[in-house]
């Protein structure tokens, strides 16, 4: 296995294991109240599509009025890191599944 393979393995569990626990981040962001339940929701059923919707629903509604006032309080440096992080995180996420399925797509035509 050469290191190019390890550093994908390594970098697409991380993206992987980021967008299954997103729920739980996402909980946390937000200070739900029940942020333990959150996990455990997300730990039980996020690995499935339906779980993890359902997740992701539970943890982002809360009170708007709250939220806002949070996002608000945040310094411009802070706005500005947690959308670089969120780009990141989604560029990572694309790049991997294109390079991913695309190194493989040469298998399925043989």
């Amino acid at each position: 296995m050469d290191l190019a393979t390890v550093v994908g393995v390594v970098v697409g569990t991380i993206v992987m294991l980021t967008l299954i626990f997103l729920p739980t981040v996402v909980a946390l962001c937000t200070r739900k109240a029940r942020c333990r339940e959150a996990f455990m929701i997300n730990l039980t059923v996020g690995w499935t599509v339906a779980g993890w919707v359902g997740a992701i629903a539970w943890a982002a509604t809360g009170d708007d009025a709250k939220i806002k006032t949070r996002f608000r309080a945040l310094s411009t440096r802070k706005k500005v890191l947690l959308v670089l992080e969120l780009v990141f995180i989604e560029a990572a996420a694309t790049r991997y599944l294109v390079f991913h399925h695309a190194s493989h797509a040469g298998h399925f035509l043989h």
